[in-house]
């Protein structure tokens, strides 16, 4: 579709966004909106069940990311860059969980310390495991990771985030659900539709080693400041 792209070049969507995004009036609009909740509004709901693990809080935050969502005539929709529907239900998702995030951070009031404590510790595993070279099979589950020392660095914690933000939105998705929700490879397998836990390993050695040589990159040679 090329009604937002810049200078005549054409944006490809899946016919629900294209449906919703070109509606000319309110009834259309809303119709158009129905569909495409019935195609990905499952989506909106995992993610955020997965952030918000009290009943109450992820139906609210599922509220907040609709709101969100349809604000400003969908301008969050019209920054999809384009893609078959599987690109879409991979970008949804991370938006999805920044809305959550958003959310979280309206209700309850951001913390003190400048980094959230779970956030120090979501990335604490997350760069043991980078830096440990066993198989991630062979590691302990997320919640049993020795957390003996923090990344005081603001340098590293810097190179850390470029880093990630440089990959997949799937992947990205993927080192989430591991690190932040603390989910089993079993489950994120359930959840991303791969066959067997260990494609989730395969996948997770993968995004470590290319971690790890992007931090490299960046002078950062171990995970200790």
């Amino acid at each position: 579709m090329a009604g937002d792209a810049p200078l005549g070049e054409t944006i490809h969507r899946p016919r629900e966004l294209t449906r919703l995004l070109n509606a000319r009036n309110a009834a259309e609009s809303n119709r158009a909106w129905a569909d495409f909740l019935s195609s990905y509004g499952h989506l909106l709901l995992k993610t955020a069940q997965y952030t918000h693990r009290n009943h109450d809080a992820s139906m609210d935050a599922y509220a907040f990311v609709l709101e969100r969502l349809r604000q400003s005539e969908f301008r969050r929709l019209r920054a999809f860059t384009g893609g078959d529907a599987a690109a879409l239900s991979r970008w949804l998702v991370v938006v999805a969980r920044r809305l959550c995030l958003d959310f979280r951070r309206e209700r309850y009031g951001r913390p003190r310390a400048s980094v959230p404590e779970a956030e120090r510790d979501a990335r604490r595993r997350l760069v043991d495991e980078i830096w440990d070279e066993r198989e991630p099979s062979e590691l302990p589950g997320p919640s049993s990771s020795n957390p003996e020392w923090l990344l005081r660095s603001d340098q590293h914690r810097r190179a850390l985030e470029a880093v990630v933000g440089e990959l997949e939105p799937r992947d990205q998705l993927l080192l989430a659900l591991r690190f932040e929700n603390d989910l089993s490879a079993r489950r994120i397998a359930e959840i991303m539709d791969w066959p067997t836990p260990f494609h989730v390993y395969r996948r997770l050695k993968t995004l470590l080693a290319a971690l790890r040589t992007g931090l490299q990159a960046r002078g950062v040679e171990d995970p200790d400041p």
